[in-house]
């Protein structure tokens, strides 16, 4: 009775792609908060080609994480 309520399959590849897309973001977003402290550095070092590039690293993974954020509600508001 309760397989033909839950269709495991479909249960299971949601939860599946909902660990992947958490996992992810979160790397991302970890990475972006990681380069933002190496362009401290870099800044406080007087750096300024590793600043750069940490600058563009950071905004790089910021502008995935709210690329990524934006996708999922457009993908649930679709559904």
């Amino acid at each position: 009775m309760l397989a033909t309520i839950i269709e495991t399959g479909k249960l299971a590849q949601v939860v599946g792609y909902s660990l992947l897309a958490g996992v992810g973001i979160a790397l991302i977003f970890s990475l972006g908060v990681s380069s933002v402290a190496g362009l401290y550095d870099a800044m406080r070092s007087r750096r300024a080609g590793a600043a750069a590039a940490w600058g563009t690293l950071a905004t790089l993974c910021g502008l995935a994480t709210v690329g990524i954020a934006v996708l999922g509600i457009v993908v649930m508001t679709q559904k």
